[in-house]
């Protein structure tokens, strides 16, 4: 049976379309350059780019650290407990459609119920496509909330500081990457949602440098690694479902002001409860790291284990070299403007 085609709804579909997308094209104001950003493609990416087919074949990148592989597994792991949680399915389902809107229309399959793909090298080549899209881009529009342009202009630089070495930044942060300060505010002005924002994306770092733990390598003693091994894996597997977990309800909480799928799964009674969570994970890590791990790779993983600041007083860039390495300092934000209240928001001109 062939489809009658309605004017009124090809209407309303590209209307949909501009508010999911930049409606200006010719805004090139210095907000939304990526001038500064400081990184180039990563290394790793080179012959693993995502091919232009869907149905090319695809290898997933090899990266030259030590311990990417493992980081690359774990974040899996938990993303993949999350997907197939009964009480976070819909947490996901609803979180990778708003990740879906990111794609190129040419690697997009339409609508509004997009989702990943199931298998992990899939869905890493599409997540590795929305990351560096995500990268590319500078969401600081001047009339967002101050505040939340410099938490996104922080996290942005602190993400690509891990993305240059870590293929996995694609699974654990492309969340982060898709959000803008506009709706970003409204959704750090919920004090749990802040804290967790805080504690979280101030560690990136911290999170991704953690996979070292399940290397003999790092560890004072061989019979200490063999007796902890399984051990400190479960307690960074629960620690990066936790991290996830937050980061998907604060993408779709940001998402709610449009999306009322995005409302529904958000956990917002539960939100103080799961920072925490991560919290205590963080401080049981911790003190595993002093009692177990050699001290040169203690020091270096525990410099990362800081929060973003509030006391800077401007809102200059994150403290990273021009090549993208990060000091151990904590990363600090503007605090010159609080966050107003959660508004009764109309859907935005910008995507989340």
């Amino acid at each position: 049976m062939t489809k009658s085609h309605d004017p009124q709804s090809g209407r309303i579909k590209k209307l949909v379309s501009r508010l999911l997308h930049h409606s200006n094209p010719h805004d090139t104001s210095p907000d939304d350059s990526d001038a500064d950003s400081g990184i180039a493609t990563p290394k790793w990416l080179g012959s693993y780019r995502v091919p232009n087919s869907a149905n090319s074949s695809f290898s997933a990148p090899k990266a030259y650290g030590r311990d990417t592989g493992i980081s690359l597994e774990l974040w899996n792991s938990a993303y993949n407990s999350l997907r197939d949680g009964l009480s976070t399915a819909g947490l996901v389902t609803v979180y990778e459609s708003i990740l879906c809107q990111e794609l190129p229309h040419g690697q997009s399959i339409g609508g509004i119920n997009q989702s990943l793909p199931r298998s992990d090298d899939d869905r890493l080549r599409t997540l590795i496509t929305i990351t560096e899209a995500g990268l590319k881009k500078c969401r600081t529009k001047s009339q967002a909330d101050d505040q939340a342009k410099a938490l996104i202009r922080a996290s942005r630089k602190i993400i690509k500081s891990v993305w240059a070495d870590y293929p996995s930044t694609a699974v654990a942060w492309s969340g982060i990457c898709i959000l803008t300060p506009l709706l970003l505010g409204a959704t750090i002005a919920i004090e749990d949602m802040k804290r967790g924002a805080l504690h979280v994306l101030g560690r990136i770092p911290w999170y991704m440098h953690l996979s070292e733990l399940i290397m003999a390598s790092a560890w004072k003693s061989d019979a200490d690694f063999l007796e902890q091994r399984d051990r400190t894996r479960d307690r960074l597997l629960k620690l990066y479902r936790k991290v996830l977990e937050f980061e998907m309800n604060c993408v779709c909480a940001a998402a709610s002001s449009w999306n009322n799928a995005a409302k529904n799964v958000v956990g917002w009674h539960k939100l103080g409860a799961m920072v925490r969570e991560i919290e205590e994970l963080d401080v049981e890590i911790g003190n595993l790291i002093v009692t177990y791990i050699d001290r040169r790779v203690a020091e270096t993983i525990r410099r990362y284990n800081e929060d973003l600041k509030l006391d800077a007083k401007d809102e200059g860039p994150c403290p990273f070299a021009a090549d993208g390495s990060s000091s151990s300092a904590p990363f600090p934000l503007d605090a010159s403007h609080s966050a107003d209240a959660m508004p009764g928001m109309k859907p935005s001109t910008v995507r989340v």
